[in-house]
Parts: structure tokens; C-alpha cells; sequence
């Protein structure tokens, strides 16, 4: 890479617990965690932040995407793996689209799915 490249990265990360929901809609702390679970169990991947201005000690710059499963592990463990593929490859997608070239599984996501093999194939 380029000295004016830069490396652009998706990075796919969910709530670990209900009372997450509440740092981005407020509204969920006043909700039961199974309901707000159920509700956001429809919701699609999106786009949660962007991170720019990183800078290795060799002088490579990176920007990347926080893509969000809004699903904590309760509901990543509960659901059907070809269910669990499919909302991961959409969110690869999101993060291609806005110009990623990798993308790396947070927390429980590489854990039930299968470390990113069959997403990785998808993409």
C-alpha cells in the first residue's frame, strides 16, 4: 500500500447485553430486554460509526465502519445458522459498499459464525 493509500475495514459488532440498546435508543431502557430483543431481532444491519484518522506507527493509514447486528447473544446462540449467514453477509455488504476491502467479526459473531468462513465466501 501507498504512502496515500489507505485501507479501508468493515468491523461487524453487536450489543453484548439489553440495557446496550439504551446508548443508541433511549427509549429501550424503558422496555422489557425480551421485548426489545424480539423487536430488534427485525432490525437489519446498519451503519453505527464511522472510524477515521488511524494511523500505524509505520505511517499506514486506515478508516473503517462499525456495521451493527442489533441482536445480543442470546438471539445470535437462538438463531438458525443459515438465518445468523444471511445477517452477516448483509452487513459484509453494507461495509463493501461503503467501501471496505476486509471485514472482521466482534464478540459472538465469529463464535456461531464459523469464524467468518462461509461470509467470507459470500462476499
Amino acid at each position: 500500500m501507498s504512502a496515500a493509500a489507505i485501507g479501508r475495514f468493515g468491523f461487524v459488532l453487536h450489543p453484548l447485553y439489553v440495557s446496550q440498546f439504551a446508548n443508541k435508543f433511549p427509549i429501550a431502557r424503558y422496555l422489557p430486554g425480551r421485548f426489545v430483543e424480539a423487536v430488534f431481532r427485525a432490525v437489519p444491519p446498519f451503519e453505527a460509526s464511522q472510524i477515521t484518522g488511524i494511523v500505524s506507527p509505520t505511517g499506514a493509514r486506515a478508516e473503517g465502519w462499525f456495521i451493527a447486528l442489533p441482536w445480543t447473544p442470546r438471539v445470535l446462540l437462538a438463531t438458525p445458522p443459515e438465518v445468523l449467514y444471511r445477517r452477516l453477509i448483509q452487513a459484509g455488504r453494507i461495509a463493501e459498499r461503503l467501501g471496505a476491502g476486509i471485514l472482521g467479526l466482534g464478540a459472538f459473531t465469529k463464535v456461531v459464525g464459523d469464524r467468518g468462513a462461509t461470509v467470507a465466501r459470500a462476499l
